[in-house]
């Protein structure tokens, strides 16, 4: 899973479960531009922006930790506003810089030198150098850490990071590695006060803690010497809730301004109510239901195949997703630079799922998805996919087991929805690879792996042609059923201003211009 970002925000992409992932999020894609080469000017420490008050999911495990091995898309959202990466994803998705200014390589990309943005302090007052970096990439790279962004920078050699001067690290790699610049807006990356973390991680992001109850809330409060544009907002209270419905009822009761997660029928019936609108981010924002390749009969590719056929896309589409979201084909998305890759859209088939089925030996297959439910449009997903599978004598039961459940298990469950908002170059290594701890499918593919290591050598103009070959692989021998691309919902007060669609489906993370009138 990349479970990174985010109705209830973040990214990812890997669960938490990406990795993990709802980075969440956060996130990394392959650059279609230059990254900008400057940063915002700061604005006056004055606010009256007011607080922003966010409903969001309830987890009783959440830490203050962004290098947490399994986070939700509650932590991520807090995580993306205390903490920054080297490089960043605007709401387009594109590659921005950060904390860095500059990533320059040798000439086989075994090594790459960064340079660092001057003027930049934590929200403790310290300065951010160097040694800063070398020990966040050090604490990232060790194992014993279990941190959920490991997978994306495994090349990293932690023997070989070293700070070259007090703006300039150096960083070598155990293996040439192309896409170095975008891995680094992964949100599962972020920078942190040398030997603060984990017990009291200290960011430089634009807003810092002034409290925090696990499952409970989080109260932040603008930064006023933040490096880049200063957020208008005085604060951000995160605001947990045990249910989507819950979190309706605040916003409808003047609780919350803003209701991060939202079904589309808790959404439509929102709109126009007091004053609430709904913001609708358009982008690659998946939900996707996996198959343990390592549980009979869900090694058998006949049987996904089959599974893949059962699936009506225009019903998830019109009543999972309320209209809210467009047919996918059974692999990522991600790649808008690249277009589409040529492969024939799957439809519906109840009579050639029966066949491979028996071929299979598998006539009356029976399973249970799992699903904490934690994002809109999951279990609805597992009722439809239920409701198609009978059609072809498959019997499918929905178990919801609460958060912390589900997570204490990941991938372990059979049959299971995770979430997808990140590019395509941190899906491919956070949950498409054997071995990381995204893929709780464990889906192990000699081609598609022999493909990623194409791709991550590759120039930019060979880039397209390996990924769409990496989609057909996914297509046909995959281990996911990916039926829909989901538009993210945020229903707000009226009186929340400047808030932006994300294409990553993360638009709680841009604040900056976001005010709250009286």
């Amino acid at each position: 899973m990349l479970r990174d970002p985010l109705h209830s925000e973040p990214a990812a992409g890997p669960r938490r479960r990406s990795l993990t992932l709802l980075s969440t999020v956060l996130t990394a894609v392959l650059a279609t531009g230059a990254l900008a080469s400057c940063a915002p000017p700061p604005q006056a420490t004055n606010s009256t922006g007011g607080t922003l008050r966010i409903a969001a999911a309830t987890d009783a495990g959440e830490t203050l930790n962004p290098y947490a091995s399994n986070q939700s898309p509650t932590q991520q959202l807090r995580s993306a506003l205390l903490y920054e990466g080297l490089t960043h994803l605007d709401p387009k998705g594109k590659v921005e810089w950060r904390l860095a200014t500059d990533m320059t390589p040798n000439p086989d990309r075994s090594e790459w030198t960064i340079k660092l943005r001057p003027g930049v302090r934590f929200t403790d007052g310290s300065e951010f150098t160097s040694a800063d970096v070398v020990a966040s990439i050090k604490y990232l790279r060790d194992p014993a850490h279990a941190a959920q962004g490991l997978a994306f920078i495994e090349r990293v050699n932690p023997d070989a990071v070293t700070a070259v001067d007090k703006l300039t690290v150096r960083v070598g790699l155990s293996k040439p590695f192309a896409p170095f610049k975008e891995i680094w807006a992964n949100v599962l990356l972020p920078m942190t006060k040398a030997g603060s973390a984990p017990a009291k991680p200290i960011g430089t992001g634009p807003f810092a803690v002034r409290s925090f109850t696990a499952g409970r809330q989080s109260t932040l409060e603008r930064f006023g010497d933040y490096w880049g544009e200063r957020p208008q907002l005085d604060a951000v209270d995160i605001i947990e809730f045990q249910s989507q419905q819950a979190q309706a009822n605040a916003l409808l009761s003047n609780q919350v301004d803003v209701a991060s997660g939202a079904t589309p029928t808790i959404a439509k019936s929102l709109a126009g109510r007091n004053d609430i609108q709904v913001l609708d981010s358009k982008g690659d924002f998946t939900l996707r239901i996996g198959f343990n390749t390592t549980i009979a009969p869900f090694d058998d590719v006949r049987v996904r195949q089959a599974l893949r056929l059962l699936i009506d896309r225009d019903q998830v589409v019109s009543n999972a997703l309320g209209g809210y979201g467009r047919v996918a084909n059974d692999h990522e998305g991600g790649t808008p630079q690249c277009g589409d890759p040529g492969i024939a859209q799957r439809k519906q088939d109840i009579e050639q799922a029966r066949k491979l089925l028996a071929e299979a030996g598998q006539p009356n297959l029976s399973f249970t998805i799992t699903t904490d439910g934690l994002l809109p449009g999951m279990q609805e997903l597992a009722q439809v996919f239920a409701e198609n599978a009978a059609k072809a004598g498959v019997k499918v039961t929905v178990d919801v087991p609460t958060v912390p459940e589900f997570l204490s298990k990941w991938t372990k469950w059979p049959v299971f929805i995770d979430f997808n908002p990140i590019p395509y170059l941190p899906t491919v290594i956070g949950s498409l690879l054997p071995g990381r701890v995204g893929n709780a499918t464990h889906w192990d593919n000699a081609d598609f792996v022999r493909l990623s290591d194409e791709l991550f050598v590759a120039p930019e103009q060979q880039q397209c042609s390996i990924m769409n070959r990496m989609h057909r692989i996914e297509h046909e021998q995959g281990a996911m059923i990916t039926p829909a691309f989901v538009n993210v919902l945020l229903p707000h007060r009226g009186n929340v201003r400047g808030l932006v669609p994300d294409v990553n489906g993360r638009p709680l993370t841009f604040l900056t211009n976001v005010t709250v009138a009286g």
